[in-house]
């Protein structure tokens, strides 16, 4: 008797949760830079760099990327920036938490406050969200068929479930060169620049991931020509490559993200020599999710007339796609401006997303998140002064998922598609965004499965004391494959003794067996 095997990479969900937690510091200007005398922008972002999981806990280790720009010398419209980076160690405590578990961790940061201590120094506070997931990795090998297996009845059944067929990490590099618009003058120094994604998504393909999205770049510059006031620009580059994966292929589910975790943007020579061109280099980290459809054929049971056979089973849980889709939500409110501020002209607005709280509901799953807006602009109150302003915009949005049930489990992915403001007055503004939630969403069921399977002689005894002919009366949960096995016969044997065309008994139907 030869068992054929199929091995079963699976996962299972433990806990899932959010969180928050703050990162503080105080930052001295290096030597070389001028002194501070406003805080004109400021902008971060944060990068997970590794995650460990412990007993009951996990640890997770990453960076805060911070951009400061500040103004030196007023009077002569003198500017300055700083950047940096500040590591951080956090321990997260979730119980039921191993070691061998797997944990998928999205950290966005929700706050970000400078605050100038005097001319050389600097207080940073950083608000930074998590929404993680625990998950217990299943491998095991499961029996579907036995071969050489004479006198022994086999049964199968197909089973059909969601698999995680590819997961892993990676970087993704996108290199773009573009020209300034053609109504701005040439670079002389570069005061400012910022870098910005929307829209990344990466789609599986035949032997690739399709990664895509846009990538918005904001610059704040000096002209080469003395006198001109401080000049700016904005925008929008769309960006496509690939990452080459045999193992894809467009019928699978994307469960992926893509974060942004550095960037370059350099101020070069078109081919007549003038500083007219952007040369943007961005690294990406891509947590890469693939799932797939896997149709299996498994043993159920199996007994044996010349032996005694004893199925060993486990449960797992088999995962079935509910929903997969993009959710999109408009989000839109009037904001005043903070007390001695007034808008010239509005220069530049970005935008996060973050979700603070998610919850089932009849029809769905409400989300409860916030969008934060960074409004760049000239302050008609300083005499036309570049400055900025940070605007937490709240939203909830219900999310349909059809046939939404207690054991159904999700994940949600924001981000900003686009985002503007409008001047309504010169202490007013509104706030528009377009909020993208990517969802994935599965159903969860217990089945058992035949991992090995025991023999032993026949119980010869027990064989003997049945009766060579049974009348039989089918009894509530009987089936043809359960009464075989009990009286060590066949299910062909009894549909054919019993002029049977189908597997289907219903209780109190009479049936004549023979022993074989």
């Amino acid at each position: 008797m030869e068992f054929i095997r199929k091995d079963i990479h699976n996962s299972a969900w433990k806990v899932r949760n959010t969180m928050q937690f703050t990162i503080d510091d105080a930052i001295n200007v290096p030597d070389s830079h001028l002194d501070m005398e406003r805080l004109v922008l400021v902008k971060g972002n944060v990068v997970v760099d590794e995650i460990q999981a412990m007993v009951d806990r996990f640890q997770i280790k990453g960076t805060l990327n911070y951009q400061i720009l500040y103004s030196a010398d007023k009077e002569n419209s003198a500017f300055d920036s700083i950047e940096g980076k500040v590591p951080f160690v956090e321990y997260i405590n979730a119980d039921g938490t191993t070691e061998g578990d797997y944990i998928e961790v999205h950290a966005s940061l929700n706050d970000l406050t400078v605050t100038m201590l005097h001319s050389r120094k600097i207080s940073l506070k950083a608000l930074v969200g998590m929404d993680y997931q625990v998950k217990k990795n299943e491998d095991f090998s499961v029996i579907t068929d036995i071969e050489d297996c004479e006198g022994t009845e086999v049964l199968t059944g197909n089973l059909s479930m969601m698999c995680l067929k590819l997961q892993r990490k990676d970087m993704v590099q996108v290199e773009e060169k573009v020209e300034i618009p053609a109504n701005k003058p040439n670079i002389y120094q570069v005061i400012w620049k910022s870098l910005s994604v929307t829209g990344a998504q990466m789609k599986p393909a035949d032997g690739y991931l399709l990664v895509s999205g846009t990538l918005c770049v904001f610059l704040v510059y000096t002209a080469e020509e003395e006198g001109m006031p401080v000049q700016y620009f904005n925008m929008e580059v769309p960006f496509e490559t690939r990452l080459d994966e045999d193992m894809t292929n467009e019928d699978m589910i994307s469960g992926s993200v893509l974060a942004l975790d550095q960037y370059h943007i350099k101020v070069i020579p078109d081919e007549n020599g003038e500083d007219r061109l952007i040369d943007i280099g961005v690294e990406f980290k891509a947590e890469i999710k693939l799932y797939g459809r896997e149709d299996l054929k498994l043993l159920k049971d199996a007994y044996s007339t010349e032996m005694e056979l004893n199925p060993k089973t486990r449960d797992f849980s088999v995962q079935h796609l509910l929903l997969r889709n993009c959710a999109k939500t408009k989000v839109t409110e009037l904001v005043m401006m903070p007390k001695q501020h007034s808008v010239l002209q509005i220069c530049n607005v970005e935008g996060a997303v973050s979700v603070e709280e998610t919850e089932r509901s009849a029809k769905g799953i409400i989300v409860e998140g916030v969008v934060g807006a960074q409004v760049t602009y000239l302050n008609k109150g300083e005499n036309g002064a570049l400055s900025s302003t940070n605007f937490d915009v709240p939203f909830t949005y219900e999310i349909e998922v059809p046939g939404m049930q207690e054991d159904v489990t999700y994940s949600i992915v924001p981000f900003v598609d686009q985002i503007t403001a409008m001047q309504i007055s010169e202490n007013q503004l509104e706030i528009k965004a377009e909020v993208s939630l990517d969802v994935l969403a599965f159903t969860n069921e217990r089945t058992k499965v035949v991992t090995d399977m025991e023999s032993a002689p026949v119980n010869y005894e027990r064989k003997k004391s049945l009766p060579g002919v049974i009348g039989y009366v089918v009894k509530k949960d009987d089936t043809l494959w359960s009464i075989a096995k009990k009286y060590y016969t066949t299910v062909a044997q009894i549909k054919n003794i019993n002029e049977m065309e189908s597997d289907e008994i219903t209780p109190g139907e009479r049936l004549v067996i023979l022993k074989d």
